[in-house]
């Protein structure tokens, strides 16, 4: 049976965030590596992307709002097309995870400083929230982006049990867990307290599950862990930078990944003062940093332009052997391919135009039994073992 390569992209579509995009719009990639549009559906601030346990339908959260939409997905085309949404359980949901039993969608409200659970249905629709979550803590010094509690991301380790939430406005990384009510615990006594105003915005666990690496979005660093994945327990045991020296002036950290063999790790620097800022004046890099196998820890950085605006996000896709970028700013997605040898990305190779750009999903038709289930990179659905 012949395979269709999609991706799903969500994009930024309000005039606060002076956005381009049109909302989530499906693209087809073909064998020569071109993206050609298949559909748009319009939607405000469509953004980060999870497919239901059951691949039949596409969970978005919609940025800057107070909601997900559940769009209904065609098993033969990958067509979407509306279904419902429902109350993400605060405000400004930015990232999405399915449970371990996947019986619930799990939610990080940046702007409220909530973490929320929706239950899923049978038929893969979402019900009602089932547990929130709120933290507690000593803000950072930001005046505007420390001024709460602001989780970024929601990210199971691989047995399942434990979930790490990334803070950027309390400088911390919360240990949580969720039982087969819904209901959320947050396990205060493992949480990791950050350098003041670093910014902690994604995580990424090694594929041993020994260690976590985390990306700082106001100090531009990379932080090592060891994971005890028995107790759910952090211990830092390096911080480097994620900018080359080269680098003096305002850049903020994005997005953060492991190679599927563990031997590399990738970060996304932007260039600039902020979201509200069209870049700034050094180029925009993609850092890769090699990983020793016994210490977790992070060899010296290299960098590769992305040669875009802003790339807020990132994902490996292992199929193409290259890492994907959204520009934001630059209102373009690009492949740079990776050497097979060191893991480096090279140059970037156009794939599409569209406006502002936050988020890749990709999908393979037809889903066999191993597809359809959200991978770490956030990039090719094939395995639950976590987050992007």
């Amino acid at each position: 049976m012949p395979v269709t390569e999609l991706a799903y992209v969500g994009s930024r579509t309000s005039v606060l965030r002076e956005g381009r995009g049109s909302g989530l719009e499906v693209f087809e990639i073909l064998d020569d590596g071109r993206w050609l549009p298949r559909q748009t559906v319009g939607m405000d601030n469509p953004s980060f992307m999870v497919l239901s346990p059951r691949s039949t339908q596409l969970y978005v959260a919609h940025g800057d709002g107070n909601q997900i939409s559940a769009l209904e997905l065609d098993p033969a085309t990958g067509r979407i097309d509306y279904r419902d949404t429902v109350d993400a359980g605060g405000v400004n949901p930015v990232h999405l995870a399915l449970s371990p039993d996947q019986q619930f969608l799990v939610v990080a409200n940046h702007n409220s400083g909530t973490v929320a659970s929706i239950r899923i249905l049978p038929d893969d629709s979402l019900g009602p929230v089932a547990g929130l979550l709120s933290f507690e803590g000593e803000t950072g010094p930001h005046r505007r982006d420390q001024n709460s509690s602001k989780p970024h991301q929601v990210v199971f380790d691989a047995t399942g049990s434990y979930a790490l939430v990334p803070d950027k406005g309390l400088d911390s990384i919360f240990t949580i867990s969720i039982d087969s009510t819904g209901s959320l615990t947050w396990h205060q006594d493992r949480t990791i307290r950050l350098r003041e105003m670093s910014g902690p915005r994604h995580v990424a666990f090694s594929p041993s599950n020994n260690f976590v690496y985390s990306i700082e979005e106001f100090l531009s660093t990379v932080t090592t862990y060891s994971w005890d994945a028995a107790t759910g327990t952090l211990r830092p045991i390096q911080s480097t930078s994620a900018l080359p020296d080269t680098v003096t002036g305002d850049s903020r950290g994005a997005e953060i990944a492991v190679s599927a063999d563990g031997k590399h790790v990738y970060v996304s620097n932007r260039s600039g003062p902020g979201d509200h800022s069209p870049g700034g004046e050094f180029p925009d890099t993609i850092g890769t940093y090699d990983v020793d196998p016994d210490t977790g820890r992070l060899g010296p950085g290299r960098w590769t332009e992305t040669h875009g605006i802003r790339p807020r996000f990132f994902c490996l896709d292992a199929e193409a052997g290259a890492l994907l970028v959204a520009h934001e700013r630059g209102h373009s997605i690009a492949a740079h391919p990776l050497d097979p040898t060191t893991g480096t990305p090279g140059p970037p190779v156009f794939r599409a135009a569209t406006g502002s750009p936050v988020a890749i999903l990709r999908h393979r038709l037809p889903v066999s039994a191993e597809d359809g289930k959200p991978s770490p990179e956030h990039c090719v659905d094939a395995d639950h073992s976590s987050t992007l």
